[in-house]
């Protein structure tokens, strides 16, 4: 399909201005939504292009504080 983004087995239409060009999606759980990006070529920053909701079936906890460390 034209201009669409897949994501597993989900096509997700983004524009047909992003047809041959690298998008990327992010799933963020907390907001229980899809985030796909777009950077052209000659830019250095990604640009939020489009967002989709994406319902999760099972309950999303916090990370346990001993999981998630930085140093």
């Amino acid at each position: 399909m034209m201009g669409t983004s897949l994501s597993g087995n989900e096509a997700f239409k983004v524009g047909k201005e992003f047809i041959s060009e690298y998008v990327w999606a992010t799933i963020c759980l907390e907001k229980q939504m899809i985030e796909v990006f777009y950077r052209a070529k000659d830019q250095d920053i990604a640009v939020l292009i489009e967002k989709f909701e994406y319902k999760l079936s099972e309950v999303v906890y916090d990370l346990r504080p001993d999981v998630c460390k930085t140093s």
